[in-house]
């Protein structure tokens, strides 16, 4: 009995030890969280611009490096517009097609991380998801572009300045950023453990 009570615990922890691994039902609990509190601080600093900022005025923050200023960008990142090399290019409904593809896609990507392992990973595909969704609401409301407002000019290329932005495009900087930087850290970390083992 007490064999078989023991082979029986074996077995539950053997297929509890993935879920352990992979992080379990955190991984979700951070993505409800991040996606929550960054599309409300996205969206919330939107409104706040569109009500207090004058479109085309400059409002320094701290001096030339820090500012607001109203834009509204017809692209996506750093203003990539296909159509401006594609004349009658449907640039509003390409990007909300893109974005109702991409996010499940992100999602499914995000729940294959090993949460132990890549960290720095996990908290950048999350940081995807409100960046992607706060840009999606702009487009779908119908406004001229997306609400960019946040100038930052810190006087030498390529930041003098750098593309107008808002904190969905900075979540996605981000998020980008921490993916990127936890493949290069995860592949150095593998080269030293073979290089170890020879």
């Amino acid at each position: 009995m007490a064999r078989k009570r023991e082979g029986r615990d074996d077995a539950t922890l053997a297929e509890e030890a993935p879920t352990a691994a992979s992080g379990g039902m955190n991984r979700w609990l951070l993505l409800g969280i991040v996606t929550v509190v960054g599309f409300a601080a996205d969206l919330g600093t939107k409104l706040w611009a569109l009500a207090t900022i004058r479109p085309g005025s400059l409002q320094p923050v701290w001096g030339d490096v820090l500012g607001w200023t109203l834009t509204f960008n017809k692209g996506a990142l750093f203003g990539m517009n296909p159509a401006n090399w594609i004349e009658g290019f449907p640039t509003r409904w390409f990007y909300v097609l893109f974005t109702v593809v991409m996010v499940p896609v992100l999602v499914y990507l995000y729940s294959r991380i090993d949460a132990v392992r890549n960290r720095l990973g996990l908290w950048g595909m999350a940081l995807l998801v409100p960046g992607a969704a706060g840009n999606f609401v702009d487009r779908i409301l119908g406004r001229p572009g997306v609400v960019d407002f946040i100038r930052v000019d810190l006087g030498f290329p390529p930041f003098n300045p750098w593309p107008i932005f808002n904190l969905a495009d900075a979540w996605i900087t981000i998020g980008i950023s921490l993916v990127f930087l936890d493949m290069i850290l995860h592949d150095l970390a593998a080269r030293r453990a073979r290089k170890n083992t020879r």
